[in-house]
């Protein structure tokens, strides 16, 4: 819990230090693209062309030039030589015109432009506070796993080291896991919150599950929802007994929430168990309901021993299901049984498991109570009265259930039959032999005959 509350406390620290950066911030939001262009600016200014850009030189200079030379030719000269000098000059200026063509050429060639690259990450560490937030999280988030996920697993361990002394006296098999070698002392990890533990080798039961249901220290999310609504871990024993082990008991006891919440989910004690008053002429604690089926079953049960481990260890015990009628939890609304469901004999016995210096006394006490209350019942035999209460309650339960579903059945019955004419008349349409077309042909008559006949009854008399 220590480490819990630091980690927290640096994820205050982190998000204060956030909020400061950015009050104190600067109001400009375009100063890193000023700085950018600025940036830009420099580098443009700095690039300088290693050629000297050549003299460009109009072309009026040129024909300008030309001409200044046609007048200074003498006119001697010039009808001696014309045509030779036109050809001269007319070539020089040529040339001039290529070379002006040239020297635009050339000085049209763009500068050079650069990307512009973003700010170094150490100049502006306020754009990176959402990530160092989001890596602070998941950081968090990793440390409190692997925190909660050893704490998990060193409460398992300890409670399964232990009780294993005690479960080897009652089981003659602890620990098996269905894989290893050796089947003995092995606590199967089903989830980072959750362990089993398979014991058989008892006569009368078939075996016995304990499943260790902790409250999940690895999330993050489960743990602070913890916070608001605090969870117990939590150690389920599920007994699973043979047939006629048991005589016909329906029986809950235990925390008023839970019994509650058991109610309203299984099917048994929705259907069977009634809600009984008046608990304290019994000795429970204020804080037990009690459900039953037959109230006979109360003052079996209930003997001084059972009254006063329940009272001494009343935070201890979450809930006591006994149950020869166990067929699950109830179904969903709109869906609906088919047939009667199958029953079991089950025994379920819900404890929490609270870390105590005496946790070692407590735990060997709740197991001597549940096997106890094992012994008791197979023992246990109703008498004539409550036997043919109980008799008629699942007769009744049976008549209704059949009552509610005839429709169903009948909707399923007419489906097959639907489904089964219809492949007759498919394995008609397929026959190519026509002697046998003709014999199946004749059966279907028939069997349509029947079904429009009048059903009628004949009664002899003699």
């Amino acid at each position: 819990m220590k480490v819990e509350w630091l980690l927290w406390f640096f994820l205050l620290i982190v998000c204060f230090s956030w909020v400061n950066g950015l009050e104190f911030e600067e109001d400009n939001e375009f100063a890193e693209f000023e700085v950018a262009d600025e940036k830009k600016t420099e580098t443009t200014e700095e690039v300088v062309p290693d050629e000297t850009p050549k003299v460009k030189v109009p072309e009026e200079e040129a024909f300008a030039e030309f001409e200044t030379t046609e007048k200074k030719v003498p006119e001697e000269a010039k009808d001696d030589f014309s045509d030779i000098a036109e050809e001269e000059e007319y070539d020089a200026f040529d040339s001039k015109v290529e070379e002006g063509a040239e020297e635009k050429k050339t000085l049209e060639i763009k500068p050079l432009t650069f990307a512009d690259i973003p700010t170094h990450f150490r100049s502006n560490w306020s754009s990176y506070q959402v990530e160092a937030v989001a890596l602070f999280i998941i950081f968090l988030y990793t440390v409190n796993y692997f925190i909660g996920k050893q704490r998990n697993q060193s409460l398992a361990y300890r409670w399964f080291d232990d009780n294993i002394e005690f479960l080897r006296d009652q089981f003659a098999l602890v620990g098996d896991d269905g894989i290893s070698e050796n089947p003995d002392g092995t606590l199967i990890k089903e989830t980072d919150s959750s362990y089993l533990v398979w014991c058989s080798g008892r006569v009368g039961i078939s075996g016995m599950l304990s499943q260790m249901k902790l409250v999940k220290r690895q999330d993050v999310i489960g743990t602070v929802y913890n916070w608001f609504r605090p969870k117990t871990d939590r150690v389920i024993h599920k007994i699973d007994l043979d047939k006629n082990e048991i005589d016909s008991v329906i029986f809950v006891m235990g925390n008023k929430k839970s019994v509650a919440k058991a109610v309203k989910d299984y099917t048994d004690l929705a259907t069977y168990a009634i809600e009984r008053k008046g608990l304290e002429r019994f000795g429970l604690p204020a804080s037990f309901a009690l459900h039953a089926e037959i109230a006979e079953t109360i003052s079996a049960i209930l003997d001084p021993f059972v009254v006063q481990h329940l009272q001494k260890y009343e935070k201890y015990i979450d809930l006591i299901h006994i149950t020869d009628q166990f067929c699950g939890v109830k179904l969903q609304e709109g869906e609906t049984y088919t047939r009667l469901p199958d029953t079991s004999e089950n025994m379920f016995f819900t404890f929490n498991v609270i870390d105590s210096p005496d946790s070692l006394e407590v735990n060997r006490a709740l197991l001597n109570l549940t096997f106890y209350l094992l012994e008791k019942l197979r023992r246990y035999r109703l008498s004539r009265e409550g036997k043919v209460k109980a008799e008629k309650k699942r007769q009744s339960f049976a008549d209704s259930f059949l009552k509610v579903t005839h429709q169903q059945r009948q909707e399923a019955m007419q489906a097959r039959r639907e489904e089964q004419a219809r492949e007759r008349k498919q394995r008609l349409i397929e026959e190519e032999d026509p002697e046998k077309q003709r014999r199946l042909q004749k059966l279907e008559d028939k069997r349509e005959q029947r079904a429009k006949a009048p059903k009628m009854k004949q009664l002899r008399l003699k």
